[in-house]
């Protein structure tokens, strides 16, 4: 009895590890989203796994934040899994669209740039923001350029933050900040937001966030990128530390407001900033 209980549960065990192996990466091109049944429809293009095949169809399901994006005719890279009787897909980044080689040939320079610098040569107070670029929480590539003639309030998260102090105090800081801005009229004033755990923070994952937080996407930008390397550029840059352990990230932070030709105006070190501190800094910016 002993030896059948043992080998039951070898078996039980078995199948709870395939259950939760990883899939498969695909790449695609998005035939329809259908945001009512959350279901993504994609050309196989590229498969790493035997259970889909390159060249056919295949209906995926999909989180909330993936469905609202409309990535209809563009090429994407995702992560498939096979749960609960169906595909989905997960960690949904976009291959083509308008920017999309601007954003690899600058942060190749990017990326060139930063290897020269030292270790202790962070942006500072008085610094001007380097050149990168991004895809937002709606799936578009962003140059952080586009951001020069409007100051914006910049900082860095990771949305599976369980620290209420760290990440979700900050985010509802920048929520707040927001809705008190526009009810002081700074209509220019931006507000962006990187991610240093773009493994996970795709732009759907990041989308869903932002709608739990209400945060208003019309002057909000939340930045990830398929390219883990260029957020390890920004996080030495920026002099943002990070360490993984106990399958979470302890990290730093701080908090940029940039004026409109692109000057760090001020930095604050931490996620216990005063929303008031900042919106009379915006408010003083000419």
């Amino acid at each position: 009895m002993g030896l059948m209980l043992r080998y039951v549960l070898i078996i039980l065990t078995s199948l709870l590890i395939a259950s939760f192996s990883p899939g498969a990466v695909i790449e695609g091109q998005v035939i329809e989203v259908d945001p009512d049944a959350r279901g993504y429809r994609v050309l196989l293009l590229m498969v790493d796994d035997s259970g889909l095949e390159a060249g056919t169809e295949q209906v995926f399901r999909a989180g909330p934040g993936d469905t609202e994006i409309d990535y209809a005719g563009r090429k994407i890279r995702a992560q498939a899994n096979f749960y609960a009787n169906q595909w989905h897909l997960e960690g949904i980044f976009p291959l083509d669209g308008i920017g999309a080689q601007a954003m690899g040939d600058a942060n190749k320079r990017f990326h060139k740039e930063t290897a020269t610098l030292s270790r202790r040569s962070f942006i500072r107070q008085g610094d001007y923001m380097p050149e990168f670029a991004m895809i937002d929480q709606h799936g578009r590539f962003v140059q952080i350029r586009s951001f020069r003639g409007k100051p914006f309030i910049l900082n860095f998260i990771f949305t599976r933050c369980q620290l209420p102090e760290m990440c979700p105090a900050s985010t509802a800081r920048m929520a707040e900040l927001q809705n008190r801005a526009a009810e002081a009229g700074l209509e220019d004033l931006q507000f962006v937001t990187i991610t240093f755990d773009p493994e996970f923070d795709s732009p759907g994952v990041l989308r869903q966030y932002a709608d739990g937080y209400g945060i208003d996407s019309g002057n909000f930008h939340l930045l990830t990128n398929s390219d883990p390397q260029i957020c390890e550029d920004l996080l030495r840059r920026f002099g943002i530390l990070t360490i993984e352990e106990d399958g979470t990230i302890n990290h730093t932070m701080a908090t940029f407001l940039i004026d409109k030709n692109g000057r760090v105006a001020y930095r604050k070190e931490g996620s216990q900033w005063a929303v008031q501190d900042f919106l009379d800094r915006s408010s003083a910016l000419k």
